[in-house]
């Protein structure tokens, strides 16, 4: 299927046939992580060494020592060229595996498909009832306002905004329901235990950047009908209110 680009960046794009946007990497994340890291790379690779060799002969004591002394040892062009591909390997795996888990996003008449890495699953568009962009969270709240969607996504908001409205969907500035959210303390006692629980949890989760469990219990707690929002590692909660 050909593909034309829209908008003034080409993480939106629509499809010729099938009426649908698609929201993807920013072109320039694609740069900065297929050109701009493996640029580093060479620079560093190329310039290390002589520089860590030029810091030794200063003959004052170095902080990390040792690390000067690994790169000054790197002088002979196998060992260059060693180092250089080990270096370029792990900047290559670091691109593809942020690439894969990615969030991408195909707006369409009808429904919206969400995927990340393998993941994929699809929102009907009758269920949306509010979408909007909550600092670098793409939020889709459904008419129990639960959160549908809650996930980041490097596009520009105007581009997210733009891509939702063309196909009618109920695009929101802020938060509907902001006014509602409370701050989550360990001492927060206007919580069923359950939800407090799941929320001390996930507290620590936050803080230990796992990923998938502060989604999992994301999850768990809008079971129990409340959402959670984040700003860095503080919590929000708010009940879900039904239309």
């Amino acid at each position: 299927m050909d593909a034309r680009k829209t908008g003034k960046q080409p993480a939106a794009r629509h499809g010729a046939g099938d009426n649908r946007t698609y929201l993807g990497v920013p072109l320039l994340n694609k740069i900065v992580l297929f050109a701009g890291l493996p640029a580093l790379v060479l620079v560093l690779g190329f310039g290390l060494p002589p520089l860590a060799r030029w810091a030794l002969s200063w003959e004052v004591g170095l902080p990390m020592g040792f690390v000067f002394r690994l790169f000054a040892g790197i002088d002979r062009p196998w060992e260059i060229a060693v180092n250089m591909a080990i270096w370029l390997a792990v900047v290559a795996g670091i691109a593809l595996t942020t690439m894969t888990e990615s969030l991408k996003l195909t707006v369409g008449d009808t429904e919206l498909r969400i995927e990340r890495g393998e993941e994929k699953w699809i929102i009907p568009r009758a269920d949306v009832a509010a979408v909007f962009v909550d600092g670098t969270k793409v939020v889709v709240l459904d008419y129990e306002s639960r959160q549908l969607l809650y996930e980041t996504h490097e596009a520009a908001p105007t581009v997210i905004a733009d891509a939702f409205r063309g196909h009618g969907y109920p695009w929101r500035d802020t938060d509907p329901f902001t006014d509602l959210y409370r701050p989550w303390h360990v001492h927060t006692a206007d919580l069923p235990p359950a939800v407090h629980d799941l929320l001390a949890i996930r507290a620590s989760a936050l803080k230990k950047k796992a990923h998938k469990e502060v989604r999992d219990l994301r999850g768990a707690i809008l079971k129990l009908d409340y959402a959670v929002r984040d700003e860095g590692t503080q919590q929000y909660w708010r009940p879900l209110v039904r239309s």
